[in-house]
């Protein structure tokens, strides 16, 4: 009767044990998750960082460098196809342009964009930007997008700066964002970046 009574507190005891192990993993997993999504928020928040430092260095060298803006050089630029060639005598790192102003710009204009496309690449994953004329940037429905249209004369439509990157995120209805919100996903379909920051280099009005 005694050793019944034992092995019977022995197998009670073992379930318990069972039981407590099982309520401290979920709790370990819940844990765990949430240290995930913490750090997918931080190392989102630091490519948003990154992104718009980016958009806003190419902004000043496009606006420092107003001529062959006005002109129209830099439009329907895309890091996609890749940056322009530079060699060592127009590595503006290496040799100093001594030429006039006229003369240098097209050198600068040439080594901005080629250095600000390793950049990109390099910064954020599956980076992409494009410099252009959008007069639509921006869509309540679809959000942004990298197509861009111009409207009326070049000069009068806005010149925008896009950069998108691969996130994380997938902006799941119900998951990353609330049921019946609309906003473009930070991946598209075939896993490509969408954009996620635009800046406006000039606004498209002349007076």
């Amino acid at each position: 009767m005694g050793q019944s009574r034992r092995r019977g507190a022995a197998g009670f005891t073992m379930l318990e044990a069972l039981v407590a192990i099982v309520v401290l993993a979920f709790g370990v997993l819940g844990v765990a998750n949430l240290l995930i999504k913490s750090f997918r928020f931080a190392q989102q928040s630091s490519y948003d960082v990154v992104a718009i430092q980016l958009a806003d260095d190419m902004a000043e060298r496009l606006r420092s460098n107003g001529a062959l803006t006005d002109s129209g050089v830099f439009d329907n630029f895309d890091t996609d196809s890749g940056g322009p060639n530079v060699s060592d005598p127009g590595n503006l790192y290496k040799v100093a342009c001594t030429g006039s102003s006229a003369a240098c710009a097209p050198v600068t204009g040439n080594f901005d964009l080629a250095e600000w496309t390793q950049r990109v690449k390099s910064s954020l994953p599956g980076g992409r930007a494009i410099i252009c004329r959008d007069a639509a940037t921006y869509s309540l429905t679809t959000g942004y997008a990298w197509n861009c249209a111009s409207a009326g004369a070049a000069g009068d439509t806005p010149l925008v700066v896009k950069i998108g990157w691969v996130s994380r995120f997938t902006d799941r209805q119900g998951a990353d964002i609330a049921t019946g919100t609309t906003m473009t996903d930070s991946q598209g379909a075939n896993g490509t970046a969408t954009p996620q920051i635009v800046v406006v280099v000039l606004p498209g009005v002349k007076n």
